[in-house]
C-alpha cells in the first residue's frame, strides 16, 4: 500500500515525458552510469517517485496523464462521486482526467478519497505534518523520576534560581550547551519545576524553534518528562498544526515564523499578555530584523505572572566572524549559563580527586571522556577537483564571506569522479550496515546520489525543504526504524539542527564550508555517545578542507571571546 501505487500507474506513461519528469538528474544518471542499461523505465520511475512523492500530483499535467493511464475505472468512479462531475452518461476517463488536471491538489474530498483508500496513506494531511490534536492535556502518569547528569542538574539549579527570582522581571538566559548532551531534556525539567513550584501552572510558557519537527520533538521530550514529574494536568496548544484562535494558560509551541505573522493579531496580544516564561530553541538563529522584532514585542511588557527569556544554543553566535553582530547578540542576555569543568568537578568529587584531576577541560573532550557525547574516528577523502575550481577554494576561504558561495558548492556537486567515489562509499557503508547521515552539497545533489543508489537497488531515505510533509515525515522515520534496511539518509540544509537519531554511526559531509556553525552542526548528528543513547564512536567522513579547518571542539570554543560563563 502507499506511493509503489504510483510508480505501477506511471509504467503506462511514454518514456519520453518519464525523462520529462527526471528534468535536471536525466543527464547527470546517464553520465555516472557505466552500463546505460541501469537506465531503465522501471529505476527512472522509481527514482522519480522516491525523489518527489505526492508533490508529482501538484503537477496538472501529471495529473492528467496519471488518471487517464489510471486502469482501476472503479477508483475513479468513486472520486468522481465525491465530486460535482456528470454521470449521467457512460463514465468518461478522458474527461474526468481534463478536470482532474484542472482541479488543485488539496484538502478536497477526491483527493482525500484517492490518498485515503486507495493509497491507503491514512497519516497523510495535505497542510500539516501531523495528524495529531491541535490540543492535548498531558498530566501525569507512573512514579516521579529524576534523571539528571550532575551537568544538567547544575544547569537546571542556575536557571531555576533566576526564575523564582521575581526581582528578575523581563530577563533574559542564555543556555550553552554541546550538541548531544541533552539541552531539550534539560529544560524540559526547568519547565516542570517552574510550573510546578513557581507559577503552579498559571500563565503560558511559550516554546518556539524554527521548524516543525524541532517543535513535535520538543513536544514528544515535554510529555515524556511531565507525565512522570506532573503535580497537575497542564494544556498543550500545539502551533504547527494549528494555530490557536485563543490561548489559556499552559504551554504553547509555535514556530518563530507563526508568531510572526501573528504580530498584529489578536492571538499576539494574548500570548504577551499571557507568556510567563518563553523559550528560544536555536536561538541564535533568531537574528533575523523581523523575528528579533518579534521577541522584542513579546518581552517588551510584563504581566500578573512575571515574564522571562531562554536561550538556548550549543553555538552562541551570529556569524563567525568577530563582529559586532555577535557582540550585541551577547549583550542582550543578562545571564549566561553554560559547562564549566572545574564547577562540575568541585562538586561531584571528592577534594583530592579534583587536586589531581589530568583530564580535559575542554567540554568536548570532557564529555567524550565520560562517555556522553561519542568520539569521533575520522576519514578523509580526497577529491580529485579540476585546478580552477581549486583555486576558486582558496581565493573564497581568504575571502569575508560567511561560507564559500553556493555558485562554487553546486559546481563541486557535479563533479563525476567526486560523486562517484562518494557513492563507493555509501555503497561500503550500506553493506555494512553502518546507519550514515549524508549532508549534500545542493538539493540536486542530494536527489543525484539517493537517485544513483537506487538504481543499484540500494534503499534510501531523501529530505529536502520542498518534499511534502508526509513523504519527508516518513523518510525520517524509515531510517530511524532500527528494524528497517535503510540505513542512509541524504539530507541538504534539512537535519543539520533538531534531528536525533540514536543510530547514527556515520556522518558523511560531502561539502566543504568556512561556517565553524555549519561544521559543529553536522557533525552534532553524530555526537550523542552511550550515556544518551547513542555510540561509542561516529565514523566522520568528510573533505580534507574541513578536517583541516575544524574539529568537534571548535565551534563551542569559538564564542568564548563573547561570553563571560557562568563561573569563569
Amino acid at each position: 500500500m502507499g506511493l509503489e501505487k504510483i510508480n505501477e500507474v506511471m509504467m503506462n506513461f511514454d518514456e519520453s515525458y518519464i525523462q520529462d519528469l527526471l528534468g535536471d538528474l536525466k543527464n547527470s544518471l546517464i553520465e555516472w552510469s557505466i552500463d546505460r542499461e541501469m537506465v531503465t523505465k522501471k529505476n527512472m520511475i522509481d527514482i522519480i517517485v522516491s525523489v518527489n512523492g505526492l508533490k508529482l500530483f501538484l503537477n496538472p499535467e501529471f495529473r492528467y496523464r496519471y488518471f487517464l493511464s489510471f486502469e482501476k475505472v472503479s477508483v475513479l468512479k468513486n472520486m468522481a462521486k465525491t465530486m460535482t462531475f456528470n454521470q449521467d452518461k457512460e463514465f468518461d476517463q478522458t474527461a474526468f482526467a481534463k478536470r482532474m488536471k484542472k482541479e488543485q491538489f488539496s484538502e478536497k474530498e477526491p483527493y482525500i478519497y484517492f490518498v485515503r483508500n486507495y493509497l491507503g496513506l491514512n497519516e497523510y494531511q495535505f497542510s500539516t505534518i501531523q495528524h495529531d490534536l491541535e490540543e492535548e492535556t498531558v498530566g501525569r502518569q507512573g512514579e516521579k523520576f529524576f534523571e539528571l547528569f550532575d551537568y544538567q542538574y547544575m544547569i537546571k539549579q542556575q536557571t531555576i534560581n533566576d526564575l523564582e527570582n521575581p526581582e528578575k522581571d523581563l530577563y533574559k538566559i542564555l543556555i550553552h550547551m554541546p550538541t548531544g548532551t541533552g539541552k531539550t531534556k534539560t529544560t524540559m525539567h526547568i519547565i516542570s519545576h517552574y510550573l510546578n513550584f513557581v507559577t503552579k501552572g498559571k500563565g503560558t510558557i511559550i516554546w518556539i524553534a524554527h521548524t516543525n519537527e524541532l517543535l513535535y520533538q520538543a513536544f514528544e521530550t515535554f510529555r515524556d518528562i511531565w507525565s512522570h514529574l506532573a503535580t497537575f494536568d497542564i494544556d498543550v496548544y500545539k502551533g504547527w498544526i494549528k494555530y490557536p484562535e485563543t490561548i489559556q494558560d499552559g504551554i504553547l509551541f509555535t514556530s518563530i515564523q507563526g508568531l510572526q505573522a501573528k504580530m498584529n493579531k489578536p492571538i499576539f496580544d494574548e500570548i504577551q499578555k499571557k507568556a510567563s516564561l518563553i523559550i528560544f530553541d536555536e536561538v541564535h538563529k533568531s537574528g533575523a530584523e523581523k523575528y528579533k522584532a518579534c521577541i522584542d514585542k513579546l518581552m517588551n511588557k510584563s504581566n500578573d505572572y512575571g515574564k522571562k527569556f531562554i536561550g538556548l544554543t550549543a553555538t552562541p553566535g551570529r556569524t563567525t566572524d568577530i563582529s559586532r553582530d555577535n557582540t550585541m547578540f551577547s549583550e542582550d542576555f543578562d545571564h549566561i549559563i553554560g559547562i564549566d569543568v572545574d564547577k562540575i568537578n568541585s562538586i561531584t568529587l571528592p577534594e583530592l580527586e579534583v587536586l589531581n584531576y589530568r583530564g580535559s577541560k575542554d567540554p568536548i573532550r570532557y564529555f567524550q571522556d565520560r562517555k556522553i557525547l561519542s568520539t569521533i574516528e575520522k576519514k578523509a577523502l580526497d577529491f580529485e577537483l579540476d585546478d580552477d575550481i581549486i583555486a576558486e577554494i582558496e581565493r573564497q576561504f581568504r575571502g569575508r564571506g560567511q561560507d564559500y558561495s553556493s555558485e562554487l558548492i553546486n559546481k563541486i556537486g557535479l563533479n563525476k569522479s567526486r560523486n562517484m567515489q562518494i557513492v563507493d562509499e555509501l555503497l561500503y557503508l550500506y553493506e555494512n550496515k553502518i546507519p550514515t547521515i549524508v549532508f549534500a552539497c545542493s538539493v540536486q545533489h542530494a536527489k543525484m546520489l539517493s537517485a544513483f543508489l537506487n538504481m543499484q537497488n540500494i534503499p534510501n531515505s531523501l529530505v529536502y525543504g520542498e518534499m511534502d510533509a508526509y513523504s519527508r515525515k516518513k523518510a525520517i522515520s524509515d531510517f530511524k526504524d532500527r528494524n528497517n534496511d535503510i540505513n542512509i539518509i541524504i539530507n541538504y540544509d534539512i537535519l543539520t539542527t533538531g534531528f536525533d537519531s540514536t543510530n547514527i554511526k556515520c556522518v558523511f559531509i560531502t561539502r566543504p564550508t568556512k561556517s565553524v556553525i555549519l561544521y559543529s552542526q553536522m557533525i552534532g548528528r553524530g555526537l550523542r555517545g552511550p550515556k544518551m543513547g547513542g555510540n561509542e564512536s561516529c565514523l566522520l567522513i568528510d573533505v580534507k578542507e574541513n578536517l583541516k579547518n575544524f574539529n568537534e571542539s571548535d565551534a563551542f570554543r569559538h564564542f568564548n571571546s563573547y561570553w563571560k560563563l557562568e563561573g569563569q
